[in-house]
């Protein structure tokens, strides 16, 4: 059985050693996708001196494949779409498989959940930024505006449940708050050996 998106894992520990926040619902609607002729490629992310994760995202369709292996070689496989808001270019993924496929028991397996995380992406003329909204700013807000977005409480953790559009507005209205989406990652074009 293929694994799906955990709740509370998944994309946060791959790719932003952290938490992130997650919907039930996909950021996008099909008729919402753009295309990104400069994303599909290697990159890789980096800390300092070390790689610490590279990111294969070759083109599907309307939609992209994006191959992560860690800096321990685990690989995992998301589906990912591309949309706007205003001017803001977005990235949703959905964890479609990971390698090796024996990393969960049968029961953690069978407990998944399909969620969609996003971050929003900004190419830079040396590579790409990707910024996830910050999880502890969601909480908090989530605490003081509980209506602020459809969402409920795994134990203390928000997942969201709003529609697409809701969630686009929302997404939209911090979508150019630094301190929203502060969670950045830094992503550049992999030199091949010559």
């Amino acid at each position: 059985m293929k694994a799906k998106v955990l709740i509370g894992l998944g994309l946060a520990a791959l790719l932003w050693g952290g938490c992130v926040v997650q919907s039930i619902q996909p950021f996008f609607a099909e008729k919402d996708f753009i295309s990104l002729p400069f994303l599909p490629g290697t990159w890789e992310q980096r800390d300092g001196e070390k790689q610490i994760g590279v990111w294969v995202f070759t083109a599907e369709g309307q939609r992209y494949k994006l191959t992560h292996t860690d800096e321990d070689g685990r690989k995992a496989t998301f589906e990912v779409s591309a949309g706007k808001i205003g001017t803001n270019v977005f990235l949703d993924f959905s964890l479609n498989d990971i390698d090796p496929p024996d990393s969960l028991n049968d029961f953690a397996t069978v407990s998944l959940i399909a969620a969609h995380s996003f971050a929003r992406l900004t190419k830079m003329s040396d590579g790409l930024v990707l910024a996830a909204m910050d999880y502890e700013w969601i909480e908090k807000h989530l605490a003081e505006n509980p209506r602020a977005i459809a969402h409920v409480l795994q134990g203390k953790r928000p997942i969201l449940i709003a529609s697409t559009e809701e969630l686009q507005k929302f997404v939209g209205k911090y979508a150019n708050d630094e301190k929203v989406f502060k969670n950045q990652i830094t992503l550049t074009p992999k030199k091949t050996a010559k």
